[in-house]
């Protein structure tokens, strides 16, 4: 089985940079996360920690992002695997601020 790495292309070590997260705006996180499963039953959520900034730019240049993966729908997929629609869906549904 041929992996990403195995077809020549210049890849980085990652595309995934560590976020770095403000004490208030974690302590918020939290609290909206504890709200939607104790007050509103909510079973199921899903986080991207990638910028709006970020997902742009793999758009427009996919060749520097051939391994950055998204979460959508409940699955795991390649940003550059998706359909140009669906990349627009989820950069218009991405940064939230607390």
């Amino acid at each position: 089985m041929e992996t990403i790495r195995d077809t020549g292309l210049n890849i980085p070590e990652a595309t995934y940079q560590m976020p770095t997260y403000k004490e208030a705006g974690m302590s918020n996180f939290m609290n909206l996360v504890r709200t939607m499963v104790n007050d509103y039953g909510v079973y199921h959520v899903q986080f991207n920690t990638l910028s709006k900034d970020t997902l742009v730019d793999a758009k427009h240049h996919p060749e520097k992002y051939p391994t950055l993966m998204v979460r959508v729908a409940g699955y795991s997929v390649y940003w550059t695997d998706l359909a140009e629609r669906v990349q627009d869906d989820v950069i218009s549904r991405t940064e939230h601020q607390f």
